[in-house]
């Protein structure tokens, strides 16, 4: 992904945020920060986190508080989404994550079972992108 690309996905999730509760957009919010990590220049990568950054002071604001399951699911997904280790070792933790994020999803209200489900997502795009380096 390139950085008009992230732009492009960006101001997608900001233009709808009147739209939704701030609980909404914790899927979102990790599969931008996954699509900034995966920015070659320095520069473009700390721009895109300064937005993201920005957006998340936006969604503070208005902020209802996370239910216990997507609290899980967002500690979940961090812990899923280091950056320490191998391409192999992270491709692991990655799809372990999933798997846990998927669980607490069965257990979570149905009302929020697909947003906890959609933090895979990022996981997801992050396994493809480290693919070719473990090989």
């Amino acid at each position: 992904m390139n950085f008009e690309q992230f732009e492009v996905e960006y101001q997608l999730v900001f233009d709808s945020v009147e739209s939704q509760s701030a609980a909404h957009f914790a899927p979102d919010v990790a599969r931008l920060k996954a699509y900034a990590s995966t920015l070659e220049d320095v520069r473009e990568r700390t721009e895109a986190e300064n937005l993201i950054a920005d957006l998340e002071g936006v969604l503070e604001y208005d902020a209802e508080p996370l239910s216990p399951a997507m609290v899980e699911a967002i500690r979940a997904h961090a812990r899923a989404d280091s950056a320490v280790g191998t391409p192999v070792e992270r491709i692991a933790r990655l799809e372990a994550g999933m798997e846990e994020i998927a669980r607490i999803a069965e257990g979570a209200e149905p009302a929020e079972q697909a947003s906890i489900l959609e933090m895979n997502e990022s996981l997801y795009m992050l396994i493809m992108a480290l693919e070719p380096e473990s090989r």
